[in-house]
């Protein structure tokens, strides 16, 4: 087994979370640009294209990019899995890209930031809506504790506690989109920082050559 056969036999196994018909596209590629490009060795192929592992989170992220923009076709927003998926995949790429330490460095920490924000985000209006539920099930239970001895102070608690069921209910798909939303948002981001950095390694490589 020479070293381009080597190299495409290991990065097969990496490609697993592909369809058969997505890994035989990128293996076929990839073998292709390998024999074309003239590496004869596998240390020059892992030189040039990075170690089988590398190349393998490229090509999961790139896939989950396309996948996630075949979703955003016509405007609509990819479901929170893919574009979560899109985001965690690029970081991975982007901490085992062969690229310098000053790009992949500055990268991540705008990534994380805007993770941490998005996070602190959700976890607010996630907490207001616990704050909501716990304000609904305390009303309804004092009014229907008092609602015997106290008529009117009973059903005006109750009918406070069933108004806030009723904006709940509102609010629950409302903030199922807005975190879908921020989602996306946090995964067009990362798109965008992953395509400058192979754009930018594209053209320090076509210096090198």
């Amino acid at each position: 087994m020479d070293g381009r056969q080597k190299y495409i036999s290991e990065l097969k196994k990496l490609l697993a979370p592909l369809t058969v018909e997505e890994r035989t596209d990128a293996l076929d590629f990839y073998n292709e640009y390998i024999e074309d490009a003239g590496y004869n060795s596998y240390q020059q192929i892992v030189k040039e294209m990075g170690n089988p592992r590398q190349l393998s989170h490229k090509i999961l992220a790139d896939y989950s990019i396309k996948a996630n923009d075949e979703e955003t076709k016509s405007g609509h927003t990819a479901s929170p899995h893919s574009s979560w998926r899109v985001f965690w995949l690029i970081i991975i790429a982007i901490v085992t890209s062969p690229i310098t330490f000053a790009l992949s460095f500055g990268a991540l920490v705008v990534l994380i930031c805007a993770l941490a924000a998005v996070f602190g985000v959700s976890v607010g209006i996630l907490g207001t809506l616990a704050g909501l539920v716990f304000a609904a099930g305390v009303l309804l239970y004092s009014g229907i504790g008092v609602v015997v001895a106290a008529p009117m102070t009973g059903i005006l608690y109750i009918g406070f506690g069933i108004t806030i069921l009723g904006i709940l209910l509102f609010c629950i798909p409302l903030v199922y989109w807005i975190i879908r939303w921020l989602a996306q948002a946090i995964a067009n981001l990362a798109k965008y920082i992953y395509q400058k950095l192979v754009q930018r390694r594209a053209e320090k490589h076509e210096k090198n050559v």
